[in-house]
């Protein structure tokens, strides 16, 4: 093989020691067919009588009051155990025809990728290269070509009959082939380079692992059509009307074409990777063989190449005569893997919502889209890392700028967002949300992938920084640092993708409506209704599970390991501006104590400012520093979270002990008055200044940066006429909501049914409360009642109870640690309430009523002699009298088991 070592390179071949683009694209393929698969064998499986039976058992409910009553905060326990008893084993039946449609697809993928080797073996006569006589020769330089291909083991070589100079690489789990053509095999002696660079490509398959991959491509490609696609299109023919069938034929064919086009894509991939780990005369000889290919390479050729197995030849070519192309991650891929997520996302969601567990602590809605996060999470982590590490690697490597990942994962949101209303369910779905609240919430999602795509691109330019080009071990390991990162980050943003477009599906149950009855308006959602609705979000998830928001703050400080300098920065920024906020802070009280006119609303005014939900003060602080850690252009918006959390670590204990000492104002200075704060408080406090604060810090921080990019480029002269075109729109949008706010405001008037004597603010000075106690109840058990008795509860105007009436008919509560306490059987009872209510109301003739009550931060308990009792429930509908004076407003309400509460308002001067 003399003529043959002429051709060797005189360096090894340089391939990144990261994850293969074939890889990433393969595990898209698999997360589109199983999706896919899993709603069209549900709907293969229908039970269509039972369906029925089903549908005419929930359509003579129609009498029954709706089972839940969301405007009302209320549950008809009689019309959910209606509609549970005729959906019956609805829930079951779902996941068994899911998991019987993974089943099929399994065994059928299973079927076609044992069978394929040796269907192509006795399809094509292939014979075995070490029994042919005379062979010596060639099979001596074909090990030493596999010795040169670094590959431990040998394959198996076959001889095929066709004249072609190619060859191909198959097999199954631990037997591999090689595919000589009988051309090739004769170029041996008349070719001997071409022969050599052929087989090194051959070689290549082995030495990057591809072959599993693609006769498992291959597999799911055929598998697909023929346990999906047929069963699915011969049911929805036989049982979807005629008028139907177009629709849903067109999405049909929109699934096949995803599934072959990712397919396809993991073939071409694996051309490419080979190529790469030719060099020298072996990479020219290729590029030579490619050159005499008379392929058309024209516009719609290129098109189509996206619909072929094989890449172009003139692809191919200049995939080697460039290796600099390689620095690019294509959105096209992130695309693509975007797509397959998003069709996936929906049915397993279901599937995961009919799990009997989900994760600890969320509701079955947020735990179940939190595992299907998880799911995709990784796939998906997968191929950002590794397109975006690889352009960072090549470019460390050969020069040139590396991906900024911003492009591909703005590719990657849109995807997501794409598949997810290609999905099947969507296109059944009679309660998507309105276009505006759907657009808004597209453009955060892509806004959230620009970030995903740039936090990982920084994480690789900054990780690869610091490690040896030649270190493939250390590369490795900081790369797989970062798929876990990455996996942890698109997890939670396809978590919260998911649960945020179900809160906001149009319907009576929906958490926007809900939250906009809290702001005083359940029928009209407004943007602030949206704003409102992510900032619940994250305060739910901090409440129900804070593990949730903390693993994703941990993982997204990845990049921050890489540069310590800059980390020793943010950590100083963050503790200055700390301890300057927890100084600050005692100055804020005093501040608002003496800036309160009235001092009887003064502390409630000063509750609500520390102890509210928002918790204001923690939040301004970390937000600025966010801000000021971005204005530098030596910190990232990662090191901003970092220094935002560091502040939040100083401030918490700090608001902890301002909330101990709330109960001293407007009292004698003594420490007697120091009581220490519920620990719901205090884990709210905690958690404000660790988890929620730093989130909204760091989405403040990256619009700054990319505000401040934007205008920076724009401020450039070719592009000025662009910046004067966006403040014009800006202009006319201000200017159009300024006139359609004040058209709105001016529409409102009193509602009639409604004395105008009770608008306005209202503080509590003095409240009675009587409530009977059975002996058997958890209270009467806590007092040791031996038989049904009555509590009576007072408080007075020191606690902090505040009612504000509006003139739109809603009316809100709100509660700072209000206490009222009496005796029952020798026992001291406490009840403490804290948080908002929200409700309509009316008046008139001396009768009051209340109703479509929601609370918010609801904090209810009964505490006797030390023992406490969580008495939360939903806010029912009540009626009562009242008398209301130029200042003084007494209101008391009836209830049906003879309780009673009568409170009395003070007018507030504020």
């Amino acid at each position: 093989m003399s003529e043959a070592t002429s051709h060797r390179a005189g360096h090894a071949a340089v391939t990144p020691p990261l994850p293969s683009p074939a890889l990433g694209r393969f595990v898209a393929v698999v997360t589109a067919v199983v999706g896919t698969s899993m709603f069209g064998w549900q709907t293969v499986l229908i039970d269509a009588a039972l369906t029925r039976e089903r549908a005419e058992c929930v359509g003579g409910l129609r009498g029954f009051p709706p089972p839940i009553d969301v405007r009302a905060g209320t549950v008809n326990e009689e019309s959910a155990a209606a509609v549970q008893r005729c959906l019956g084993t609805l829930h079951a039946d779902v996941v068994r025809q899911m998991l019987v449609g993974l089943a099929v697809l399994a065994a059928v993928t299973a079927a076609i990728y044992l069978a394929a080797p040796w269907c192509e073996r006795r399809l094509r006569d292939l014979r075995r290269l070490d029994r042919m006589p005379g062979t010596e020769a060639l099979r001596a330089d074909l090990a030493a070509l596999v010795r040169e291909a670094g590959l431990r083991r040998p394959p198996t070589f076959v001889v095929s009959r066709s004249a072609r100079v190619s060859g191909n690489t198959f097999g199954t789990f631990g037997v591999r082939y090689v595919r000589l053509d009988l051309g090739l095999v004769h170029a041996h002696r008349t070719a001997p380079g071409v022969f050599r660079a052929v087989v090194l490509h051959e070689l290549a398959h082995l030495r990057n692992a591809d072959v599993d991959l693609t006769r498992l491509t291959i597999a799911m490609a055929w598998a697909f059509p023929l346990g999906v696609l047929a069963p699915v299109a011969v049911n929805y023919a036989g049982a979807v009307p005629a008028a139907h069938l177009l629709g849903d034929a067109w999405r049909l064919a929109v699934f096949a074409l995803v599934v072959q086009v990712s397919a396809w894509s993991v073939l071409r991939a694996r051309e490419f990777a080979a190529d790469a780990r030719l060099t020298g005369l072996d990479a020219a000889t290729a590029r030579a063989m490619l050159a005499a290919d008379r392929t058309r390479a024209g516009r719609w050729s290129r098109l189509a190449a996206v619909f072929r197995f094989q890449p172009l030849a003139g692809a191919r070519a200049d995939e080697l005569a460039r290796p600099a192309r390689r620095v690019a991650a294509r959105p096209v891929e992130a695309l693509g893997a975007g797509l397959a997520a998003g069709i996936a996302a929906p049915p397993l969601l279901d599937l995961m919502s009919q799990l009997p567990r989900t994760l600890g602590g969320p509701d079955p809605l947020t735990g179940g889209a939190f595992l299907v996060g998880l799911l995709l999470g990784a796939p998906l982590a997968l191929v950002t890392t590794g397109a975006l590490w690889r352009s960072a690697w090549w470019a460390r490597h050969g020069g040139g700028p590396a991906s900024r990942g911003g492009l591909f994962g703005a590719a990657l949101a849109v995807g997501l967002l794409v598949g997810r209303r290609l999905a099947w369910s969507a296109g059944y779905a009679s309660d998507r949300p309105a276009w505006w609240v759907e657009l808004t919430w597209a453009v955060l999602g892509i806004a959230g992938g620009v970030l995903l795509g740039r936090w990982v691109a920084l994480g690789a330019r900054a990780h690869l920084r610091r490690v040896a080009v030649d270190d493939a071990t250390r590369t490795r390991l900081a790369w797989a640092g970062a798929a876990v990162a990455t996996t942890v980050l698109t997890a939670a943003f396809v978590a919260s993708f998911l649960v945020l477009d179900a809160w906001s599906a149009d319907s009576e149950v929906s958490m926007p409506r809900v939250l906009a009855a809290r702001e005083g308006h359940p029928d009209q959602v407004t943007a602030l209704t949206l704003l409102d609705t992510l900032g619940w979000y994250v305060r739910v998830l901090a409440d129900q599970a804070p593990y949730l928001l903390a693993l994703p703050l941990a993982a997204a400080l990845y990049p921050v390991l890489a540069n310590r300098h800059a980390t020793r920065r943010a950590i100083r920024l963050g503790l200055v501006a700390g301890v300057v906020g927890a100084a600050a802070l005692p100055a804020v009280v005093a501040g608002v104590a003496v800036a309160v006119r009235d001092p009887g609303l003064g502390p409630a005014a000063l509750r609500g400012l520390v102890d509210g939900h928002t918790l204001l003060p923690v939040t301004l602080v970390e937000m600025t520093v966010a801000v000021a850690a971005v204005a530098s252009r030596r910190l990232s918006v990662w090191h901003a979270l970092l220094a935002a959390g560091t502040a939040g670590l100083v401030l918490a204990p700090v608001l902890v002990a301002v909330t101990a000492a709330l109960p001293c104002l407007g009292t004698a200075a003594d420490l007697g008055c120091v009581r220490p704060p519920e620990q719901v408080l205090v884990v709210r406090a905690v958690s404000h200044g660790l988890l929620v604060a730093p989130v909204f810090a760091t989405l403040a921080a990256a619009l700054g940066a990319a505000v401040t990019a934007a205008l920076a480029v724009a401020a450039r002269t070719r592009h000025r006429r662009w910046l004067l075109a966006g403040a014009a729109v800006v202009v006319l949008l201000g200017a159009s909501g300024a006139v359609a706010g004040v058209h709105r405001g001016s529409g409102r008037a009193a509602v009639t049914g409604q004395d105008g004597c009770l608008v306005g603010v209202w503080r509590l000075t003095a409240g009675r409360y009587h409530v009977p106690v059975a002996a058997d109840s958890p209270l009467g058990t806590l007092a040791g009642l031996r038989q049904d008795a009555s509590v009576d509860l007072a408080s007075g105007p020191e606690t902090g109870f505040a009612s504000a009436y509006r003139v739109d008919g809603t009316a809100t509560d709100l509660f700072d640690l209000t206490v009222a306490e009496g005796s029952l059987n020798g026992h001291t009872v406490r009840n403490v309430r804290r948080g908002t209510q929200t409700y309509r109301w009316t008046a008139g003739a001396g009768r009051y009523r209340q109703r479509d009550g929601v609370t918010a931060g609801d904090v209810n308990l009964l505490r006797v002699d030390g023992r406490k009792l969580d008495i939360r429930s939903v806010m029912a509908d009540s009626e009562g009298s009242y008398r209301c004076t130029g200042d003084r407003l007494v209101i008391r309400l009836t209830a049906d088991d003879g309780s009673w509460g009568e409170e009395t308002f003070a007018r507030s001067r504020a």
